[in-house]
């Protein structure tokens, strides 16, 4: 299983994880949130997709398309307020 997790800083500059996107390996059913499914900037990928910085492409990435999705989180969460952890792998027995 691949996953990333989703951190915000509160006004007393404590880490705090939102919520983790993953994904099993062959990600044919796209990527799960796990936690706050809720919070404003959850809510917001979803409708509004994410960027592919990665690869530079001119498009939108959403929850469905997987791995691509994983990796440009870090991209797209890196300000002093939210903060997204690079893609981890996780062996599941």
């Amino acid at each position: 299983m691949y996953f990333v997790d989703l951190f915000e800083f509160d006004s007393r500059a404590k880490q705090k994880k939102i919520a983790t996107f993953k994904m099993e390996e062959g990600g044919s059913n796209g990527v799960e949130v796990e936690g706050d499914s809720y919070h404003p900037a959850v809510e917001n990928l979803r409708g509004e997709g994410i960027f592919d910085y990665k690869n530079a492409a001119p498009s939108k990435l959403y929850p469905d398309d997987g791995l691509s999705f994983l990796e440009n989180l870090k991209y797209n969460f890196r300000s002093g307020y939210l903060s997204a952890s690079e893609v981890q792998k996780k062996t599941v027995d």
